[in-house]
């Protein structure tokens, strides 16, 4: 029945209210909290619906994303003891669908029915679907025809391997020729065997070796204990086929285990960066005399060491070679866009690449969804209640551990059995939480980026994943269909997002957006730490890293190192620089604020995000409860953040906070269509003076507050400027009135030209984030004022590689700019969450001129030549 409802909204969060009927009961969906209610009754009608839902979202008997059934008291009693199941109104019709599903290869009458369903459904925005076919590996050489021990080969038989895939065959060969290598491929297709087998056959002939000179010969570097845990049983199992012992070593090793390794060197070792840190240039250190034997290094997933843990890695693999001198070093990675440009910045040595063409798997079910009318979780949530109806095994993906949480709370709300899998959990937690995914007897888990690496779940019919690049997705899908089986991979867009809506519009582009590996060797910050503790090895020279002469040379200033006669580098101040390196984290750089309840350390955070996440007033969330900043001290070196439990969660904070940039170098300079751009070193300032109160679930600003005593930060990092043409047309129309039918706040020629450059770099930076692999959660920005002047910067210390990604890539992301500003709807000057605003912005988003942002950049792709005076950008007022 069609019913001309008019429009009504939320009395809880003023969204648009979705009220359908079917048959005697009415349902009244929130668009924006996602509240609902259905009430029934043959006399009820819609205003009845619409009452009963107010009073019940008000006096709290409803709450967002719960659901409650009314019986009118105006209805008659039914006599029927079953419930009609509502059906919830389509936002796409089955001729649209169809039409999608045809252009992606496939036809809604052929497809199985447990698939068809979801796909028929309507509920949410079907933007793309794609019929992936199944696909078969390329395959070497037969096992038996490879060089290695018959016991070896009769375990792998047992394990139904009989032929190599191609690019095992490649990497065996190249890798046992002495070559450095870098091996690229998907989850779970391989990439172990093709690094390990031919690693136990070069030990197993310089088996004499072990006993004339005892110590580890091969050392395998996995980003996580969890990874190496879990590979560890399949490469014990094959070593052990060739008489080659194995061991891992962390920091959950226990002392008499350690004991056993340095008594009895095993031939391969499984361990971490952090151990390595921790342990070279470590006078009393056991571990490290085992490893001057090492011949071989391997870095798995090295794709996951972008940024600032890159450049530590960097000077990691070079202090591990002043203690064993050169190795053959071997990396693996998942599919990116420059796995060989990585990987030789990384090691520093040119690698030969070696990448997987294809994979063995079944037919794949593409679908990429998008939340018109409700909120992601929502979405997410019944799509996956669909899967488990069509019996697939299925593993959900969040993004953080928040959504992980709220995914598994409200799938189980609803009656489905899932688990939750993420790191913070207990270990005998987590292995329980994998076995039974890995039986079966649990058939949907939620999981963060944790399960993304290569541990052993078993096999899966469908994944469902938050926004996350084409790369990541691909890890994501890595296991399903392994069997032969139709899977279904699904990637759930967000609501009120800029790089959601962009995909919305161009779908296409995701498929080509393969993320890109990043780091920063040159970074100061992380030089300065890694000198130190390289200087402790008491090998150091001043041609062991000729770039970093300048941070050498503040070293011995500071009286920490002396440089000799002959350029051997020694420690002079032991106690100091002993602190200073065992103070510094290899996961996150910058000064230290250690939070504080009571005399109990709660955990730790990096500047500059310490000072926004921290300063007095701010509620923070730490393990599931709430607690709010009282006090907050920092002093160059150290910060202390004191934190007292804080109950109301009706509100959230956000900070307010400026950043001046200065240029201290010019490191590089490109014309970019009309823009000279300039690539620098930069000094950045960060004064957070305020914040804001946000209701939680509405997100109103409830009030605007400074703090006592505003909190200063100074950093070095790199980062590029350019200047954006000025959009003089919007601007004179808008101050001619020809912009009165627009809601939003009232602007001045400063504040309208200033909003423009702002909104400019929001959306520059937002939309670049799938260039970049993420990396605008590493990215900061600042216009200057109305000059048209913006800078783009990492936002770790020192610089982690990030902007100088996009200064190569700065003309897609141009591009992707003015799609988001041109193809929103939104009908005000400021824009919106779908376009202009950023969560990060330190101005609270103000001001903004969404179409003098669009006018901008598209001068900018008209080759409007401009050029940043790098004389005078300090004197304007910065907005970040």
């Amino acid at each position: 029945m069609v019913i001309d409802v008019p429009v009504l909204h939320c009395a809880k969060c003023g969204s648009k209210l979705d009220i359908k009927r079917g048959g005697p009961v009415w349902t009244v969906l929130c668009t924006g909290c996602g509240a609902e209610l259905s009430i029934g009754g043959r006399n009820t009608d819609l205003f009845d619906a619409y009452d009963a839902y107010t009073k019940a979202i008000q006096s709290g008997d409803i709450t967002p994303t719960t659901t409650r059934k009314i019986t009118s008291s105006k209805s008659e009693p039914s006599r029927r003891k079953t419930k009609k199941q509502h059906s919830r109104g389509r936002v796409q019709t089955k001729t649209e669908i169809q039409k999608a599903v045809r252009a992606g290869g496939a036809d809604l009458s052929t497809i199985p029915d447990g698939i068809s369903s979801i796909l028929d459904a309507g509920i949410d925005y079907l933007v793309k679907y794609e019929f992936m076919p199944a696909t078969d590996a390329e395959y070497g050489c037969p096992l038996d025809d490879l060089l290695i021990s018959r016991r070896l080969k009769k375990y792998l038989k047992g394990k139904g391997i009989d032929n190599l895939y191609l690019f095992q065959e490649k990497a065996f060969d190249a890798i046992r020729s002495g070559e450095n290598v870098v091996i690229a491929a998907p989850t779970a297709q391989g990439k172990t065997e093709g690094f390990i087998l031919p690693i136990i056959q070069k030990l197993t002939e310089t088996i004499q070796e072990s006993f004339m000179n005892p110590g580890v010969r091969a050392l395998l570097v996995y980003p996580t204990k969890a990874l190496a845990r879990d590979q560890y049983e399949k490469i014990k199992k094959m070593c052990k086929q060739s008489s080659l012992t194995v061991a891992i070593f962390d920091g959950d090793v226990a002392q008499h285990a350690r004991r056993k390794i340095y008594d009895c060197p095993p031939d391969l070792l499984l361990t971490n960066p952090d151990v390595l840190h921790y342990h070279l240039g470590y006078a009393r250190s056991q571990l490290i005399p085992l490893l001057r034997t090492v011949k071989y290094v391997v870095l798995d997933e090295i794709h996951l060491y972008t940024g600032s843990m890159g450049s530590n890695i960097f000077y990691i693999l070079k202090r591990l070679e002043l203690e064993c001198g050169d190795f053959q070093k071997i990396g693996a990675s998942a599919t990116i866009s420059n796995p060989k440009e990585f990987a030789d910045l990384l090691f520093d040595v040119d690698t030969h690449l070696i990448e997987s063409a294809s994979a063995r798997r079944g037919p794949i079910h593409f679908m990429m969804y998008y939340p018109e009318v409700r909120s992601k979780y929502r979405m997410i949530v019944n799509l996956v209640q669909m899967l488990r109806s069509g019996g697939f095994k299925t593993l959900v993906f969040g993004n953080t551990h928040s959504e992980a949480e709220v995914l598994n709370m409200l799938l189980r709300d609803i009656g489905v059995r899932s688990m939750v899998h993420r790191a913070g959990l207990p270990k005998k937690y987590r292995t329980k939480v994998e076995n039974q995914f890995k039986s079966g007897e649990l058939q949907i888990l939620v999981s963060t980026p944790t399960l993304e690496l290569g541990i052993d779940i078993g096999d899966l019919d469908s994944v469902v994943s938050m926004i996350v690049s084409i790369t990541r997705l691909t890890q994501r899908i890595g296991r399903a269909g392994r069997k032969g089986q139709e899977s279904v991979a699904i990637l759930a867009l967000r609501e009120k997002d800029p790089i959601s809506s962009f995909y919305k519009h161009k779908p296409d582009k995701y498929f080509t957006d393969i993320d890109a590996a990043y780091m920063e060797p040159d970074n100061e910050v992380v030089s300065y730490y890694q000198l130190i503790a390289a200087a402790f090895s008491g090998k150091l020279h001043i041609d062991t890293f000729p770039q970093q002469r300048k941070t050498l040379d503040q070293l011995v200033e500071e009286g920490l190192l002396k440089i000799d006669s002959k350029g051997n580098i020694r420690v002079v101040n032991y106690d100091e620089a002993q602190k200073k390196w065992r103070s510094y984290s290899i996961r996150g750089i910058g000064d230290t604020v250690q939070i504080k309840f009571d005399r109990k350390t709660l955990g730790e955070r990096s500047m500059p995000m310490a000072a926004q996440e921290l300063h007095p007033g701010a509620i923070y969330l730490h393990g599931g409860q709430n607690f709010m900043s009282v006090d907050f001290k920092y002093t160059s070196g150290l910060g202390r953040a004191k934190v007292v439990p804080f109950q109301d969660r009706s509100f959230h904070t956000r900070p307010l906070y400026q950043t001046f940039p200065k240029i201290l170098s010019v490191n590089e300079e490109q014309e970019l269509l009309g823009l000279k751009m300039l690539y620098c070193t930069l000094e950045m300032t960060q004064t957070v003076y305020g914040y804001v109160k946000r209701e939680t679930r509405s997100g109103t600003v409830l009030e605007r507050l400074d703090i006592p005593a505003p909190i200063e930060y100074s950093f070095k990092t790199r980062g590029f400027a350019f200047r954006a043409p000025e959009p003089v047309k919007p601007i004179n129309d808008y101050i001619a009135g020809k912009m009165t039918q627009l809601e939003g706040p009232v602007m001045g020629p400063a504040e309208l030209y200033g909003g423009a450059f702002h909104a400019l770099e929001h959306v520059v930076i937002e939309s670049s984030d799938m260039l970049t692999g993420g990396g605008t959660r590493e990215i900061g920005g600042v216009s200057m004022g109305d000059s048209g002047i913006i800078f783009v910067y990492d936002g770790s210390p020192g610089g982690n590689g990030a902007s100088k990604l996009l200064f190569k890539r700065f003309d897609d992301a141009l591009e992707r700019t003015e799609i988001i500003l041109k193809q929103c709807d939104c009908k005000t000057v400021d824009g919106c969450p779908l376009c202009t605003y950023s969560y990060q912005c330190g101005n609270n988003n103000r001001p903004l001129f969404r179409f003098g942002a669009l006018d901008s950049v598209k001068r900018i792709l008209e080759h409007a030549e401009t050029s940043v005076d790098t004389d005078n950008y300090m004197g304007y007022q910065p907005l970040v």
